[in-house]
């Protein structure tokens, strides 16, 4: 099913406005089918002893960015899996971008690739995730509100 750019305008406010993702600032910039972009501003909390973002920032916004593009399909998910890799330390970042993209969006399993930049475009992370759509269509009643 093509989906128009107002359901994806719609699923950007819903997963902007969701729980954790909400409380960390992300930011959904970019969604068509089985593709998604989001950032997060980095706060002073976010940052480790070390002087670099936490890793649990990096690797929540890469699992929130491939779920959104894996609900671009029209379902929700859970999340099955991730094989995420930190490549390097980010220093002196002020936001970080993850970019998700599908490799396979089956019926029962799909796989995505998300990479996590900072403001600059180096790259910190890279990873696969693996989404089980859930058979339960997007209501967007939260959105709207």
């Amino acid at each position: 099913m093509i989906r128009d750019e107002q359901f994806y305008e719609n699923l950007k406010r819903l997963r902007d406005s969701e729980g954790f993702g909400a409380l960390l600032g992300m930011r959904h910039t970019h969604l068509s089918e089985g593709y998604a972009e989001a950032e997060i501003p980095i706060r002073p909390e976010f940052i480790n002893l070390q002087g670099t973002v936490h890793g649990g920032v990096l690797l929540t916004l890469a699992d929130v960015t491939g779920g959104t593009a894996a609900c671009s399909f029209g379902s929700l998910v859970g999340t099955v899996d991730n094989n995420y890799h930190f490549l390097r330390a980010g220093r002196d970042v002020t936001k970080i971008i993850a970019k998700a993209r599908a490799i396979k969006a089956g019926r029962k399993i799909m796989v995505f690739d998300v990479t996590v930049e900072d403001q600059n475009g180096k790259l910190l992370g890279e990873g696969l995730f693996s989404y089980m759509p859930l058979g339960i269509d997007i209501s967007f009643e939260k959105a709207s509100q």
